[in-house]
């Protein structure tokens, strides 16, 4: 059971990379990365090929999170004061209202797919962190067991059904590209492996 549930987990991630390089709208450098993350810390937990562990993978996973978060955050700014620019400098006659919405929908999708990354490796550090809290000869159950280790499990696994749920969410109502597709199917698998596992 267990290895099955890391072969998803590898599998899911690699998907996810294979998409990510595939599609040129939702490709970009913190994707790319964010993507090889995921995979390199779903290899280490399986075959051990890094060594580090499930912590400071979680600290790597939520530090490159913000990281990205924030560098989106700037990057979405920066957009929109470009898009307002070059709006104002088009003549009158050439702007009308079904293009703007066609192009600030397409603008909305874009960037919640690269926002999809950054929020799938803070939740991924979360489950990496309860798969420590919950492994044989952690505090899970024994005598060093704390009330903040009893919250972590449900908050987790609440915090991974919560980004499956978006993810399919995302697939189903809005226009997505096969690539895209398979980006989000990849991040449901692989973190819906990664809920199941500590109860493997």
């Amino acid at each position: 059971m267990t290895w099955a549930l890391h072969g998803i987990m590898i599998g899911g991630a690699s998907l996810n990379l294979c998409c990510v390089l595939g599609s040129r709208r939702s490709r970009s450098g913190l994707a790319v990365v964010s993507t090889l993350v995921m995979l390199a810390a779903m290899t280490d937990s399986a075959f051990g090929v890094f060594g580090l562990g499930p912590l400071p993978w979680a600290a790597i996973l939520i530090a490159w999170g913000l990281t990205c978060s924030a560098l989106l955050r700037r990057d979405a700014v920066f957009a929109e004061g470009a898009r307002i620019d070059v709006h104002e400098a088009r003549e009158p006659r050439f702007a009308t209202p079904q293009g703007g919405a066609v192009r600030a929908a397409a603008h909305r999708g874009r960037q919640t797919m690269l926002l999809h990354h950054p929020l799938g490796l803070v939740v991924t550090a979360g489950q990496l962190m309860a798969h420590t809290v919950m492994s044989p000869g952690s505090g899970a159950g024994g005598a060093g067991h704390t009330h903040s280790d009893s919250l972590l499990l449900p908050l987790v696994c609440v915090a991974g059904a919560a980004f499956v749920v978006w993810s399919l969410v995302l697939l189903v109502t809005e226009s997505r590209t096969r690539l895209e597709r398979g980006n989000l199917l990849g991040m449901s698998a692989m973190t819906a492996a990664m809920a199941v596992m500590p109860f493997a």
